[in-house]
C-alpha cells in the first residue's frame, strides 16, 4: 500500500488522544504466555487474562463489551530458545506458537486513545467478517458506531494485520458501509483527509434518487457512505441539499440508480461529485475497553 492510496486494511494505528491531545508513544508491557498459540500482528486488537496477553475476543458485530479487552498490539519482545538470534530482540508481529519465557508485548491500553484504521465495505451479498474490499464513509458518519472487522490474518511478511473497521449491516445493492447508531465497540470520531477519493460522473437528480448519465469506468468507485455534492447548471453554486457543507451522502448504489439520504432536485445533467473517506478516525464507545467496566478478569 503506497500512502496516500488506501488499498488494504492495516488495523488500528493510535494518532492522538480524545480532545486533540497528543499521543506520546507510550505503551504497556504486557507479558504473553509461552507457546501462546494465535499470531498477534501489529495494529490487532487484544486483550489479557490471567495476566496475560491474547488476542482480542471482541467478534465481528458485537453488541456486549468482553471483559479483558485491553487495546491494540504494537509489537513484541522475546528471547528465542536456540537462536538462531540470541539474545532478547524486538519483533513486529507474535508468530503463534512461538516457545519463549521472557516474551513481553507493547500495547496501546489508554481508552482514550484516538486510531486511525481502514474502512472496509460490505457486500450486498451480505455482511461479514472477512470482508477486505476499501470502503468509504464521509462527515455524516462522525458519531455513529462501527464494528471491527478481525476475520483476516495479518502478514507474517511485514507483521502487520489485516483487520479494519465497517458495519455491521450492508447495503442493499453493491458494496458500502450502511451508517449505524446502535451500541458497538467504536465510535467514529473524525475522516482522514489525506487519502479521500473524489469520483465525478455527470447525472440528474429527483428528490432522494440520482440517476447517472452514463455508466463511467469509475462508477464501481461510488458506494453507500460517500458524500454527494450537487451543483447547479451555472456552476456558480449548489442545489439545495447538495452543498458541500450538507454532507448529504449515498446510501444505496444500484447501477447508475443512486440513493442519497437527503432530498435534491437537478433536472439537467450535471457532473455530480462523490467524496469518500478510507480511513476513519475511532475511539473506544462505552464500556467496551476493560479500564472502564467495573468488573476484573
Amino acid at each position: 500500500m503506497a500512502y496516500p492510496t488506501v488499498s488494504a486494511a492495516y488495523g488500528f494505528r493510535p494518532v492522538n488522544l480524545i480532545g486533540g491531545r497528543v499521543y506520546s508513544g507510550s505503551t504497556r508491557m504486557v507479558p504473553i504466555a509461552e507457546a501462546y498459540g494465535t499470531g498477534i500482528y501489529y495494529g490487532d486488537l487484544v486483550g489479557f487474562t490471567s495476566g496475560t496477553l491474547k488476542s482480542s475476543a471482541l467478534a465481528y458485530n458485537t453488541a456486549s463489551p468482553v471483559a479483558g479487552t485491553l487495546g491494540v498490539f504494537v509489537g513484541c519482545e522475546y528471547t528465542l530458545t536456540g537462536g538462531p538470534i540470541y539474545g532478547k530482540n524486538r519483533y513486529q508481529y507474535w508468530p503463534a506458537s512461538t516457545v519463549s519465557q521472557d516474551a513481553v508485548a507493547y500495547v496501546v491500553d489508554d481508552p482514550n486513545a484516538v486510531f486511525k484504521s481502514a474502512v472496509i465495505a460490505q457486500s450486498s451479498a451480505g455482511a461479514s467478517n472477512t470482508a477486505t474490499t476499501i470502503g468509504y464513509i464521509s462527515q455524516a458518519y462522525v458519531g455513529s458506531n462501527c464494528t471491527p472487522v478481525t476475520g483476516t490474518a495479518g502478514s507474517t511478511q511485514t507483521g502487520d494485520s489485516a483487520w479494519g473497521i465497517s458495519s455491521p449491516t450492508a447495503p442493499s445493492n453493491q458494496y458500502g458501509v450502511v451508517r449505524t447508531a446502535t451500541t458497538l465497540p467504536f465510535r467514529i470520531v473524525g475522516v482522514v483527509p489525506e487519502t479521500q477519493v473524489v469520483v465525478s460522473a455527470a447525472g440528474t437528480s429527483s428528490s432522494t434518487t440520482i440517476t447517472l448519465s452514463a455508466t463511467p469506468a469509475t462508477t464501481s468507485l461510488i458506494q453507500a457512505g460517500m458524500q454527494v455534492i450537487v451543483p447547479n447548471t451555472a456552476g456558480t453554486g449548489y442545489q439545495t441539499g447538495g452543498y458541500p457543507g450538507d454532507y448529504n451522502y449515498v446510501t444505496n448504489v444500484n447501477g447508475t440508480s443512486i440513493t442519497i439520504a437527503t432530498g435534491v432536485t437537478q433536472g439537467t445533467a450535471v457532473n455530480i461529485l462523490f467524496i469518500g473517506y478510507p480511513e476513519a478516525l475511532v475511539t473506544w464507545s462505552g464500556t467496551y475497553h476493560s479500564y472502564n467496566q467495573a468488573a476484573g478478569v
